[in-house]
């Protein structure tokens, strides 16, 4: 029979003719002062779960949810674990058929609170856009396997990038999300619709997140051409994806995190038009084939809007976008043989992910990109690498 709670005896146990427990019971809920978490405790584990290897059964006195307040601020919440005398149950539930949450379970628990209170805010920053992922990603993830995977694997990556705690978990974590995600997205994309566009556009800009932060938490490349050019392809497919929908994402909250057109006369400073002015004439002078020539002029010309783009949002993650979602598949192909002309423009569009360097998951990108790029043309081209080194070697605040 279940207890009503009524005081000073519940009415189910006076009918039964039954002594009722609650009656002098201490509540399993306590609330405390935030400046009384502090204080020694004789639970050696109290608030942290014990070690793997630490098998002493701390169940005679076990853990139950103490929510700590602090009265002076509304923003500062705590929470500790304090012995229940009228609970008998372990810390952490190590069996399936156990009533409690197994390990797996609170580490997505653990995944879903930071992204919706700390690292969805580091996507992309600006009013309507953190509305979106703080509010309308999670309703969504869990309507859709593969985004849910994504956002705790973006969580997962955020934790290992900004924290030394656990790191090494947190990066498996990652991993494992992501390769799940992956499996479960990829047959979403031969069925665009006005049901599943918003989870997948939702995915496709956590991508670039996990493709550009991964190595920092893995292994960064000595040489990064090879993997810069490999996430320029995948950031080309996820762009796909917009070009299908994008009658439902500009008409629906998601528009929040398209990006708007520039403006054609937008000029830019001087050394960013005497550059792409160059690669212009660079260009002119030395690709013989005309269609090649064309699909450089093309590639150029995004950079410029790139450039607007990063000049109109500084600090916007999504400056990083305009380049590689326009890029054709055949300078992108130009790029992965080695051709000079490719690799300076690459270079050039790496300045504006060197301009994010302070952004976790991109920071080196920028700079090791163009020094790659400076090392590997010969030199009768570093002339017109002189302005991407010269940023690349500003410190970001200066750039």
């Amino acid at each position: 029979m279940q207890c009503d709670e009524q005081k000073p005896s519940c009415i189910k146990c006076q009918r039964a003719g039954l002594h009722c427990s609650f009656r002098n019971g201490e509540p399993s809920i306590i609330f405390i002062h935030a400046s009384k978490l502090h204080q020694p405790s004789e639970h050696p584990y109290e608030g942290r779960k014990p070690p793997e290897n630490d098998r002493t059964d701390y169940s005679v006195e076990s853990a139950s949810l103490t929510t700590a307040i602090d009265t002076s601020s509304s923003e500062q919440l705590s929470w500790s674990t304090a012995p229940s005398p009228t609970v008998s149950a372990g810390i952490h539930s190590t069996r399936r058929d156990e009533p409690g949450f197994m390990a797996e379970e609170r580490d997505n628990l653990r995944l879903m609170h930071h992204f919706t209170t700390s690292a969805h805010r580091s996507i992309a920053p600006s009013p309507g856009a953190v509305a979106v992922w703080r509010d309308l990603v999670p309703q969504l993830a869990f309507e859709y396997d593969f985004l849910l995977h994504g956002v705790l694997a973006f969580s997962a990556l955020h934790l290992a990038l900004t924290s030394q705690v656990n790191r090494l978990a947190n990066s498996a974590l990652a991993l494992r999300h992501y390769t799940a995600a992956l499996a479960l997205f990829r047959p979403q994309l031969d069925s665009i619709t006005s049901s599943n566009i918003y989870s997948l556009f939702a995915f496709s800009c956590v991508v670039p997140v996990y493709i550009f932060g991964y190595p920092h938490v893995s292994q960064f490349p000595t040489n990064p051409l090879p993997e810069m050019l490999e996430m320029m392809s995948v950031m080309r497919g996820c762009a796909n994806i917009v070009g299908s929908g994008f009658q439902w994402l500009d008409s629906s909250p998601f528009k929040h995190l398209l990006l708007q057109p520039t403006d054609p006369s937008q000029a830019l400073a001087t050394e960013i038009e005497d550059a792409l002015t160059g690669l212009q004439e660079r260009n002119t002078q030395t690709t013989t084939s005309p269609a090649l020539r064309d699909a450089y002029a093309t590639a150029i010309e995004t950079l410029w809007e790139s450039f607007k783009v990063a000049d109109n949002m500084p600090g916007e993650q999504a400056t990083a976008l305009p380049f590689p979602v326009k890029l054709s598949a055949e300078v992108l192909m130009k790029m992965q043989e080695g051709d000079p002309m490719a690799l300076i423009i690459l270079a050039h569009y790496a300045v504006t992910l060197h301009w994010l360097d302070t952004v976790p998951w991109m920071a080196g990108w920028g700079s090791k990109t163009i020094n790659a790029v400076n090392e590997t043309v010969g030199e009768e081209w570093r002339a017109y690498m002189a302005w991407a080194l010269q940023e690349s070697r500003k410190p970001t605040s200066e750039a």
